[in-house]
């Protein structure tokens, strides 16, 4: 159900903080660089769930 006015945010009476200028930045999101490093061979790569070696973590296992 979309919201009447943009000002209010749904289910709520109370009016959304806005900063000067009015634009809202809600998130930044951060992304390194990895280096091409090659693929993993097919059999493999769906077994460890990723094509990228360099994206394999092994988690511990509990016991």
């Amino acid at each position: 159900m979309p919201c009447p006015d943009p000002m209010y945010m749904p289910f709520s009476r109370m009016p959304m903080p806005m900063p000067p200028g009015g634009e809202l930045m809600l998130v930044r999101a951060y992304v390194p660089d990895q280096p091409y490093i090659g693929l993993l061979p097919l059999g493999e790569a769906m077994a460890k769930g990723t094509i990228f070696p360099n994206l394999v973590v092994p988690f511990p296992h509990e016991r």
